[in-house]
């Protein structure tokens, strides 16, 4: 995200309001669903993610989560928690998971002290995290969820370095 740090424009008290003035700038169009939570999809170097903001004021915090929109089957779960255990420590911000019904989401939080509001810059980045740890992490998820690879091949996979571009 390429927003202008301008901390001096006034939000209303809301921090997912920031997130909008980050969306609305950026000509993204979102969704406030039933929850109160702010949706809206994002292109990323091998699809199209769903992202969604939440503000849980009883926590003070601002939740990102992006689904990758794979789901792990049942039987294969134990060797998605392997998977799970090789990649988390390798992302410095935020976590992956699998959630009960198999799907696998990136989750990112900011803690907010009462009446704190994230900066547009922090809302932004937050946004960019988790795009970058989906595109590099999603072809070990794609390859374990297809059979293709072990969890240890997998994140193999997706941890060479490329030197310049093709």
């Amino acid at each position: 995200m390429d927003i202008q740090s301008d901390d001096n424009v006034l939000i209303g008290n809301d921090p997912l309001d920031v997130v909008e003035h980050v969306l609305t700038a950026e000509n993204l169009p979102f969704d406030r669903t039933e929850d109160g939570d702010l949706a809206f999809s994002l292109a990323g170097d091998w699809k199209d993610y769903e992202l969604w903001f939440a503000w849980r004021p009883e926590g003070e915090c601002l939740q990102l989560c992006l689904s990758i929109d794979l789901t792990v089957p049942k039987e294969q779960r134990v060797a998605a928690y392997e998977l799970l255990a090789a990649v988390n420590p390798r992302v410095w911000l935020g976590h992956f998971e699998v959630w009960e019904d198999g799907e696998i989401i990136f989750r990112h939080g900011m803690p907010l002290m009462a009446g704190e509001q994230p900066s547009l810059a922090q809302a932004a980045a937050m946004i960019d995290v988790a795009v970058e740890c989906a595109d590099r992490f999603y072809p070990a998820f794609d390859f374990l969820v297809r059979g293709a690879k072990s969890p240890k091949e997998a994140i193999a996979a997706c941890m060479f370095e490329t030197v310049g571009e093709a």
